[in-house]
């Protein structure tokens, strides 16, 4: 299965990542390991609009003060994508009523929830 991961925590999303293609999927942009190129951001949004668009499904790492991760959560909402959200809490619902979000609560259990699509 090909995957975005979508997160603000570079040790996090780094290590789902990881375990990710240990487990036989693709990681459709590593933006980790391109996270210091700066040479054309311009770039860099499109690379990720067009890896969103590529994967099957994408993996929110939940955090409050992330950003960017939210905008590319609405690109596969908008896709009807399938999106694993892990971490998120239970107070702030909003999108997880969607049929095609899927909440858990630990980095520890996307690989059932991905088996589970």
């Amino acid at each position: 299965m090909k995957i975005y991961v979508a997160g603000n925590n570079l040790e996090r999303a780094k290590k789902v990542m990881d375990t990710l293609v240990e487990k036989g999927h693709t990681i459709t942009f590593d933006w980790v390991s391109d996270i210091e190129n700066n040479s054309n951001p311009a770039d860099k949004v499109i690379i990720e609009r067009e890896a969103v668009k590529l994967a099957d499904t994408l993996v929110l790492l939940w955090a409050s003060d992330q950003e960017s991760a939210r905008y590319e959560t609405g690109m596969a909402m908008g896709l009807h994508k399938p999106i694993i959200v892990s971490g998120f809490t239970k107070k702030n619902r909003w999108f997880t009523l969607l049929p095609e979000v899927i909440s858990i609560e630990s980095d520890e259990d996307i690989i059932s929830a991905l088996n589970n699509l």
